[in-house]
């Protein structure tokens, strides 16, 4: 049996017109043995994925953490005001 993906949701990238996030579950990604992941791609264009990366849910909690830790880094950096002057964006500069 191939494997069989389930789409979970679907997001707007931010800083970018058609950009999307792409949230989906597979079973059986590598094979009929393999165990299910969570995978999340990133598309510019908002069709084909550009990038994308398969998360084993006994990773998920971990991953989680680790990209709130990362939420907390970035808060604590200077960052510039958002350009966002002729773009379809909230914040930001981009595509």
């Amino acid at each position: 049996m191939s494997k069989e993906t389930i789409e979970i949701k679907k997001l707007k990238l931010a800083h970018t017109k058609n950009g999307t996030i792409s949230i989906v579950h597979i079973e059986r990604p590598y094979g009929e043995h393999s165990s299910p992941v969570a995978s999340i791609g990133i598309s510019l264009e908002g069709e084909a994925n550009d990038w994308k990366v398969h998360i084993p849910y006994e990773n998920l909690d971990e991953v989680i953490k680790a990209l709130e830790e990362a939420r907390g880094v970035c808060e604590k950096l200077p960052h510039s005001d958002p350009h966002t002057t002729g773009l379809d964006a909230d914040t930001g500069g981009g595509y």
